[in-house]
């Protein structure tokens, strides 16, 4: 009988651990990290604040120009792999002194922002829609840092129309840029 309880217990405790196991692959699909969006949005002001006031830009990729604050020393690769790319895979890239692809970063880097630019653009998010520590997020989406280093949850149900804002707020600053460059043309002549 003694024997039959302590199996009963072990297959218990197993059967625990396993569940537990279980939920935390679900919960967790790239394993737990905390590749922090607050170290990456500071690191992306503190490039800015040496670079007159302009994020990262330039390379081929926007992954690869945030693959400038690695050049840096602003941040690591643990950093950059943001929180579905392995760390290891970001690594080797960065020792042979290459730069960040988009299937190598984790970060989706909204490319030709300035600290000034309008409050209302996104700077980064994660790709794969990941919280603080590597969770799913309870209602989708993506947590979002801002140009002024405000973060927000922005919900899978919301996700289009963000996404939609976003594109009409960089239209506008496209066309506003083009209006600027015809301006200095015109006062050249």
């Amino acid at each position: 009988m003694v024997t039959l309880v302590m199996a009963c217990m072990f297959m218990g405790g197993w059967g625990v651990i396993q569940f537990a196991k279980w939920r935390h692959a679900v919960n967790y699909p790239y394993g737990q990290s905390h590749c922090c969006d607050k170290i990456l949005s500071l690191a992306l002001y503190n490039f800015a604040s040496i670079h007159g006031g302009v994020f990262p830009t330039g390379e081929a990729t926007p992954e690869a120009s945030l693959s400038l604050l690695y050049k840096a020393g602003f941040v690591d690769a643990n950093t950059l792999r943001g929180k579905s790319v392995p760390e290891t895979t970001v690594q080797e890239i960065l020792d042979r002194g290459e730069l960040l692809g988009p299937d190598s970063c984790g970060w989706h880097y909204v490319e030709g922002l300035r600290t000034d630019s309008d409050r209302r653009f996104a700077l980064f998010w994660d790709k794969a829609g990941l919280g603080h520590n590597g969770e799913l997020l309870r209602d989708g989406g993506h947590i979002v840092c801002f140009v002024y280093g405000d973060t927000r949850h922005i919900p899978a149900s919301e996700w289009p129309k963000f996404l939609a804002d976003q594109k009409e707020l960089h239209d506008q600053l496209e066309k506003k840029n083009a209006e600027a460059k015809t301006n200095d043309l015109e006062e050249k002549h």
